[in-house]
Order: structure tokens, then sequence, then C-alpha cells
């Protein structure tokens, strides 16, 4: 998720109100939280600012957005500024982001064989290890699911893919393709990438994923055509990344597109208590209980884009608010018992 850096200078009146009550200094905070906004740090300061922010938000729309709407309450004047973490900004200049794939070759039936094989060390026994219990609901809209379909869920862990593909039958699992960031699984060779799990013929290969160029424009959906063209299963998060706040994040078109172009249908799938099992930003994993509630297909027909993603977005979102509304702070991110 993109990080952003707000320096705000408080007015005359904003300051004083400091002085007779120290919590405003809290008022940036709430505005940026009420945008879906994620604190990383927050600091006040002794110079030409008054105030310092980090802050991790969507896209940049919602950034300005949340900061506009903080001038208007309590800021004089602010600075915003797009943050690079360091280690992505020496692989930029190195140019170390260059990125291979997608490989055409993942759909022929050996590359498929090599996938199943490759089952139970790729996602099982991780599935069977930490889902105490895993709770699957729905699989009943499945059962008129045939030839290319979209598959999509909401995104807080990156156990999330693994709970779709644990929700799947194995007629569906042996032929879904999953999209991935291709700035971070399909980078070339190069700069100490030695894992391999961060190889890119290992994502085609093994887990069956496939490159999308974040901003990269309708061209970046050019694949993802040819695989529902080659009658695959297609898995996409649509918010684009990791949400951590109690909102789920805009979502991108580039689903609406797909189903509509190509006449497929959208399997909603909304998926909770993975976010306890990895939260973004942790290593550590702990066992615990998930569920994976399969949601209608969405045939979409005769719409406007904007629209249909607006569709997309309120079949997730009506089970999701159901959760913060049953469950309470149990669909925060960092929820702890």
């Amino acid at each position: 998720m993109p990080t952003y850096v707000l320096f705000s200078r408080l007015s005359s009146a904003a300051q004083r109100s400091v002085i007779d009550n120290p919590v405003t200094l809290t008022q940036v905070r709430q505005k940026l939280e009420e945008w879906e906004a994620s604190i990383v740090a927050d600091y006040h300061l002794l110079g030409e600012y008054d105030h310092c922010t980090v802050f991790e938000i969507s896209d940049n729309f919602r950034a300005q957005r949340a900061v506009l709407q903080e001038e208007i309450t309590t800021a004089e004047d602010s600075l915003l500024l797009t943050a690079i973490d360091l280690p992505l900004f020496e692989r930029m200049i190195r140019q170390e982001t260059r990125t291979e794939g997608p490989h055409e070759w993942q759909v022929k039936w050996w590359a498929k064989l090599v996938r199943v094989a490759f089952r139970w060390y790729q996602w099982d026994r991780w599935i069977w290890r930490y889902f105490k219990p895993l709770t699957v609901t729905g699989r009943e809209h499945l059962k008129g699911i045939r030839g290319p379909a979209i598959f999509i869920a909401n995104h807080t862990s990156h156990f999330d893919t693994m709970g779709l593909q644990a929700a799947l039958p194995t007629r569906i699992r042996a032929n879904l393709y999953m999209g991935a960031a291709a700035d971070r699984w399909f980078l070339r060779k190069g700069g100490g990438r030695k894992e391999l799990a961060l190889q890119p013929w290992y994502n085609s290969l093994i887990t069956g994923s496939f490159p999308i160029r974040r901003g990269g424009g309708s061209a970046t959906l050019d694949y993802s055509r040819w695989l529902l063209d080659q009658g695959a299963y297609l898995g996409i998060f649509p918010e684009g990344t990791r949400s951590t706040s109690r909102k789920m994040s805009r979502f991108k078109h580039g689903v609406s597109i797909l189903a509509l172009d190509k006449g497929v249908p959208v399997i909603p799938i909304y998926l909770s208590g993975f976010n306890k099992i990895r939260p973004k930003g942790s290593r550590e994993i702990s066992s615990g209980p998930v569920w994976a509630h399969i949601q209608p297909p969405l045939y979409l027909s005769n719409m406007e884009v904007p629209d249909a993603t607006r569709v997309i977005y309120e079949s997730l979102n009506a089970p999701h608010e159901r959760t913060l509304r049953l469950v309470g702070d149990a669909g925060r991110y960092d929820f702890a018992d």
C-alpha cells in the first residue's frame, strides 16, 4: 500500500485549542483514519511545520481527499509527500524492477500436472497447519459454474490466497490462476533474490500466478483476457492491496472490465479471520479459526464499468458490514483477543 508523509501547519485557533486541550493534537489522525488511512507514525514538530504524520492509504485520490478534509478543519497549511521505502528505491535506481512473465506455458497440461504434484508443499500443508478450523459456506453457489469465471475476495493477509484456494473444489483449483503484483513476485533474477518463492518461473508454474502491473492501464488486462479465452478461472483481489482499516478499500475496475468484456460470471468470496493468522506487516504466523463465505455469482451485462464495480463492491461489502456489526472490533486488521 502506498505510503505518504503529511506535514501540517496549524492555524492560530488550532494552536490555542491545543494549549487548552492537548487531545486535539489527535485530530489529524482521526481525519485521516476516516478516509481509511493506516497511521504508521505521528509526530509533533518544533520547526516550520507543527505536525508530521506518516500514513498508508490505498491510492493518491484518497490521500488528497483526506488531506483536503484535514485542511478544512484545522490546518492552515500542509505539505503531502509520497514516500518510497529504501529497499524499493534502491531496486528502482539499479533497474532491478524489470519483470518477467506472463508465461503462457502455465496453462499446458504438464504445468497443471506439476501444480497438482506440488499442491501439498505449496498450499495444503499450510492450510492443514494453521486453519483450525476452516469453515466454508455457500459451496452450493458453485454447482452451475462451468468454464471461465472470475473469483474475487477481500484482502487483508498474505494467507488470503490460501483461503481462496482452500474454499474451492479441486475441479476449479486445477484451472485457477491468481493475479499477483508484478513488482514483488515477478522481478527478474538479480539483486540477491535467492528465495525460490520469489522466482518468476516458480510463481507461474507452482502457484499458478500471473503478473499484474500496478497502474499499468488497460493493457495489463490482456493476459487475463487470454486466460479467460483458454477457459481458465481467475482469482483476483480487486482492492489491489491488503487493507488495514475497518472499511474495504475502493475496488479497481479491472474485474468489471473483464467480466463485461468476456461475459463471464464473478463469484465473490468473503474471507474472515485470515488477518489474524498473519496480519499485514508481520512475519509471525499463528493458527486459528478462519471462514470463507461464497456468495451467489454475479452475472453482469448491459452496465457501465463504474456501475458494475459498484455492484461487485457491494457483494463483498454487505457481508463485511454484517461481520463488523455482529462481531464489533473483530473486523479490524489489528484485532487481538
